[in-house]
C-alpha cells in the first residue's frame, strides 16, 4: 500500500508538467481560395494553459511551405521577446504583419497584403511555451474572371434565331459562364422558354423570337474567387411581309427600267451605225476628189473637219494642187442628200 501512495503522489506532482501549455484556438487545417490582389487575415488565436507557470516567454513562428522552394523551412515572421523579426526571400516582408501590437496576448493572427499568385502554399502558425502548437491554412491564390465582352450574332427579327455571345479573356480556370435575363417576369435569373446552350460555355442559342425576349441579358462569368458580368439588350423587330400591292409596284417599277435600259442600248448602237456610215462616205469623197486631180497633188487632199464637228452637218475637204493654186469641194450631208462638186481640173 505504501508503494502504491509514493506513485500516485509521484504521479500527481508530474500532472502539471504533463498537460498541453499552448493550445491554439482553431479549426484544424483551413483551405482559403483567394483572389489575386486581395487582403487576408491568417489566423491563429492560443491559449495559455493554468498550469504553465514556466518563467520562459512566448515564441511565435511563421512558415511558408510551397513546392517551388523545396529545403529549409521559410521562416518569413517571428516573435520572441517582445521583438517581431521578418524573415528574406519569401517575398512576403513588405505584405505581411501581426494583427495585434503585441502577437504575445495571445493572438498570432497575421494579416498579408496584396496577395500574388506565388503565394499558394501552406502557411504552419507555431506558438512555443513548455511545448508546441502548430496550426495550418492552405492558401491558393487565382485571378478573378476579367471582364467579358457580350455580343450578339443573327437577325433581331419576330421569328428568327440569334446567337447570345459571352467569352472572358483572363481568369485563372476553370471558367464557368451563365446567363439571366434581367427583364421584369423573370426575376431570379430564369430564361425565356426558346433558349437553349450553345456550342461553346457562353453561348445561348435563342430560336423563334418573340417579343417576350426583349430586355435586358446579364453572362456571369464565375471562378472559384471571383466573378465578372457584362450586360447585353436585345429589341426583336417586326418581320417585313411584302403586300400584293407592293409587289406588282415592284414588278411595273422593274419594266419600266428594264424598257428604258432597253432603249439606251439601242440609241446607242443607231448612233455608233449613223456615225460609221458617215466616216466611210467622208473618205470615199476624199478618194474622188484625189482622183479628179488626175493624181498630180503632191499630197492627198485632207478632211478639214469631221462630220460630228461641222457645223449643220456639213464636212469640208480641201484639195491642194501645186503652186498654191486651191479649189475647194464639199460634200453635203444634209438631210441625208449628198451633193457632190468635182475639184476643177487644172
Amino acid at each position: 500500500m505504501a508503494g502504491h501512495g509514493a506513485s500516485l503522489l509521484l504521479l500527481l506532482g508530474l500532472l502539471p508538467a504533463l498537460l498541453v501549455a499552448v493550445r491554439i484556438n482553431g479549426k484544424g487545417r483551413e483551405v482559403l481560395y483567394l483572389a489575386k490582389g486581395d487582403s487576408v487575415k491568417l489566423g491563429c488565436p492560443y491559449v495559455l494553459e493554468p498550469e504553465d507557470n514556466g518563467p520562459q516567454g512566448v515564441g511565435i513562428e511563421w512558415i511558408q511551405i510551397t513546392p517551388e522552394r523545396p529545403g529549409p523551412e521559410n521562416v518569413f515572421l517571428s516573435y520572441h521577446d517582445h521583438h517581431v523579426n521578418y524573415g528574406s526571400g519569401s517575398g512576403l516582408q513588405d505584405r505581411v504583419a501581426f494583427v495585434q501590437t503585441d502577437p504575445g496576448q495571445r493572438d498570432a493572427s497575421i494579416r498579408v497584403a496584396d496577395l500574388q499568385e506565388s503565394d499558394t502554399g501552406t502557411y504552419q502558425c507555431r506558438v512555443k511555451k513548455n511545448t508546441v502548437a502548430v496550426h495550418e491554412v492552405i492558401v491558393t491564390v487565382q485571378e478573378k474572371p476579367a471582364v467579358p465582352q457580350c455580343w450578339s450574332e443573327g437577325e433581331l427579327i419576330e421569328g428568327g434565331s440569334v446567337l447570345l455571345r459571352c467569352f472572358s479573356r483572363g481568369g485563372t480556370a476553370p471558367l464557368a459562364y451563365q446567363w439571366a435575363k434581367l427583364a421584369e417576369g423573370y426575376g431570379g435569373g430564369r430564361l425565356p422558354s426558346g433558349t437553349l446552350q450553345g456550342r461553346a460555355p457562353g453561348d445561348l442559342l435563342i430560336r423563334s423570337l418573340t417579343s417576350a425576349h426583349a430586355g435586358t441579358y446579364q453572362c456571369r462569368v464565375t471562378n472559384r474567387v471571383g466573378y465578372s458580368v457584362c450586360q447585353l439588350n436585345l429589341s426583336p423587330g417586326p418581320r417585313c411581309v411584302p403586300t400584293a400591292g407592293g409587289r406588282q409596284a415592284g414588278i411595273i417599277v422593274g419594266s419600266i427600267l428594264g424598257s428604258l435600259l432597253l432603249l439606251s442600248l439601242l440609241g446607242l448602237l443607231i448612233w455608233a451605225l449613223i456615225a460609221r456610215y458617215q466616216r466611210k462616205e467622208c473618205q470615199r469623197a476624199c478618194s474622188d476628189c484625189r482622183s479628179s486631180t488626175g493624181g498630180t497633188m503632191p499630197r492627198p487632199c485632207q478632211a478639214c473637219a469631221h462630220h460630228s464637228y461641222s457645223p449643220h452637218g456639213i464636212s469640208y475637204m480641201q484639195c491642194q494642187h501645186g503652186d498654191s493654186d486651191e479649189r475647194a469641194a464639199a460634200l453635203l450631208c444634209n438631210d441625208g442628200i449628198r451633193h457632190q462638186v468635182t475639184c476643177p481640173g487644172l
